[in-house]
């Protein structure tokens, strides 16, 4: 009887413990890499200027674009970045990345260069 108290205790813990919950994939979750957000998310200044590169509606990524807070300072990585046609953001296996930095209450590009493709 002695036993059976912590036992049953320890049970009656467990049970009441809420399951926890997985957050990643599942098999009914469709989640599409390429969302049009990570684009309609970004200041207007660098919006378009990915509209006036892209022949299509753009979509991206999530590694499409970071922002530095320290730096004000927007980095795109245009090999992340769909719309339609291939446009002149990528050259073989380079791929054109842009840096575009707080200039009051808009963003001017500050860099434009091309790298290795990441992907």
């Amino acid at each position: 009887m002695t036993i059976r108290t912590p036992i049953l205790t320890l049970c009656l813990v467990l049970l009441s413990i809420p399951p926890a919950l997985s957050k990643g994939g599942s098999v009914g979750n469709k989640h599409d890499p390429l969302d049009p957000n990570h684009v309609d998310a970004l200041p207007l200044d660098v919006r378009q200027y990915v509209a006036g590169i892209c022949k299509g509606p753009p979509v991206a990524q999530h590694d499409f674009a970071t922002y530095s807070p320290q730096e004000k300072r927007w980095r795109i990585n245009l090999e992340y970045l769909q719309c339609g046609v291939i446009g002149e953001y990528r050259r073989g296996n380079q791929c054109l990345d842009v840096d575009f930095v707080a200039d009051g209450a808009h963003f001017r590009l500050a860099r434009k260069t091309y790298a290795a493709c990441g992907f």
